[in-house]
């Protein structure tokens, strides 16, 4: 149901896109973490794992960290059926991204090889609007991306 009704209860998938502060959020997704495992927040940061669902298919929350949506890759596309990042069909500036889970793991937990660190920005115009860094899987050097300019953009100014 519509979580506005009940504030209390946690949306199953939240739409960062649609928060004034979406830093806050992923900060309270550290938090919980913190509590929880009994790490030191500035140890913790946020990872990403990219599912192959939209949000009316997610029946229950993450076991671990939040499910969100609201964000669309500019510069390059989401490879569903390889679940990895591939280049923009032509004529499209913006590919809606799947439901993505969003969690906290001690810095350098993860394994790096393969992964383009993307940066996620509030706008298109995104400095200084920079929110997280998320991990997405690719079978081209991360370089390749990294010239293309590839980001996550939260709002793209129209409705998806």
């Amino acid at each position: 149901g519509d979580w506005t009704n009940d504030p209390i209860s946690i949306p199953k998938v939240t739409d960062v896109s649609r928060l004034f502060n979406p830093q806050s959020f992923l900060t309270a997704i550290k938090q919980v973490s913190c509590q929880q495992q009994k790490h030191e927040l500035n140890k913790l940061m946020v990872v990403t794992e990219v599912t192959k669902r939209d949000r009316s298919s997610i029946e229950t929350h993450a076991r671990d960290g939040a499910y969100v949506c609201g964000l669309f890759l500019e510069g390059a596309r989401w490879d569903s059926v390889g679940a990895c990042l591939d280049d923009s069909k032509p004529k499209e500036i913006f590919c809606k991204m799947p439901v993505v889970n969003c969690k906290a793991a001690l810095q350098g937990e993860r394994d790096e090889k393969n992964l383009y660190h993307c940066p996620a920005y509030c706008t298109m115009d995104r400095r200084p609007y920079y929110v997280f860094t998320a991990q997405l899987r690719t079978k081209w050097p991360a370089a390749k991306w990294t010239l293309a300019g590839v980001a996550i953009i939260l709002d793209i100014g129209v409705t998806v």
